[in-house]
């Protein structure tokens, strides 16, 4: 359920409205053999929001808005919240212990404009944000290897601010952009990983205040320029560059990073008909060898599969090398 209202003037707008949210969410079992997993759960929650927006001239305005969200654990997070029995994640669901919503409060500020130059035209964008999330839903290891548990933490935030800028001039058309994520956690307390080589004699690493959320790179940058050659055919390429980011499981950030990467992409298209588009695409033009998650596992969990198996904990995930792909679109 969703009310909004909106007042203005010439230069200012004023929009208020709040929304009503209801989850319900049953879990059976079907077959009459694990009542275990039997459970009934509810959430609700109504969330305000306001927002203003300014408008400088025709070519520049600024927006600032609040407001707060909910969202209810999934049947997975829910079934699998009990450090004693944890899961093959995705593998299986009981009963668990329930989770709390996550509730998250959001406060963006931002401006946009656009600049007509003689032969071009240029439109940016700038924001800044932040957004305070109070039972926030981790994943965390289990000491049992390859099993998982979902459970709630105290406090996280993210802030930062998105910038973007898209430039068009004849056939030719750029875009770039640029964020910086800053997400840490907000409360003192432990989380277990097991497999982390700082963790203490029982599993478990201390969080603090201002300490980075794994698996979330701080920079971003993105450019992509594409070229008309005809109204029908296009070609084209993007740049990516990520930042580093630690490994998943180090949330106290004790250990190095995963490196950043960059890596550039080609891509064209071809409208043959309104209905039919031809395509190809060049992924990781340069080949570069550059792994885009990481996290830690067990060395003894293989230590009889390999006549040298590994020592050191930390596992990569690769990122796809040289790939080349021709393909077609059809509208019915």
């Amino acid at each position: 359920m969703r009310a909004t209202r909106s007042t203005s003037t010439s230069k200012l707008s004023v929009t208020a409205g709040g929304r009503f949210n209801l989850a319900q969410i049953s879990m059976a079992d079907q077959l009459g053999t694990s009542p275990d997993l039997n459970g009934s759960h509810s959430f609700s929650r109504f969330n305000p929001m306001i927002g203003l927006a300014y408008m400088f001239n025709p070519r520049m305005s600024a927006h600032a808005v609040y407001s707060e969200s909910n969202r209810a654990p999934t049947p997975l997070e829910l079934g699998c919240a009990n450090p004693m029995r944890p899961c093959l994640l995705e593998g299986f669901l009981v009963a668990d212990p329930p989770l709390e919503q996550v509730v998250a409060r959001t406060v963006e500020m931002g401006l946009r404009g656009n600049a007509p130059i003689p032969g071009r035209r240029l439109e940016w964008k700038l924001a800044a944000f932040r957004t305070d999330s109070s039972n926030d839903i981790i994943r965390v290891a289990s000491a049992i290897p390859g099993r998982g548990v979902f459970q709630n933490v105290a406090a996280t935030r993210r802030q930062g601010f998105e910038a973007s800028a898209e430039i068009k001039s004849g056939p030719w058309s750029t875009l770039l952009s640029y964020s910086l994520i800053d997400a840490t956690y907000r409360f003192t307390g432990s989380i277990a990983s097991p497999n982390n080589p700082a963790a203490d004699a029982d599993g478990n690493i201390q969080i603090t205040p201002g300490k980075n959320i794994p698996g979330i790179p701080q920079h971003q940058f993105k450019a992509r320029v594409d070229y008309a050659m005809t109204p029908a055919w296009t070609l084209g390429g993007n740049l990516v560059a990520v930042g580093s980011q630690y490994y998943v499981g180090d949330d106290a950030n004790q250990n190095e990073k995963l490196p950043g990467y960059v890596v550039v992409n080609l891509h064209t298209s071809y409208q043959v008909t309104k209905q039919l588009q031809v395509f190809g695409l060049v992924n990781n033009l340069f080949d570069k060898r550059f792994s885009t998650f990481a996290t830690y596992f067990e060395p003894g969990q293989i230590a009889n599969a390999l006549a040298n198996p590994p020592t050191d904990p930390r596992m990569q995930t690769p990122a796809q090398p040289l790939s080349v792909y021709v393909g077609a679109r059809v509208r019915i």
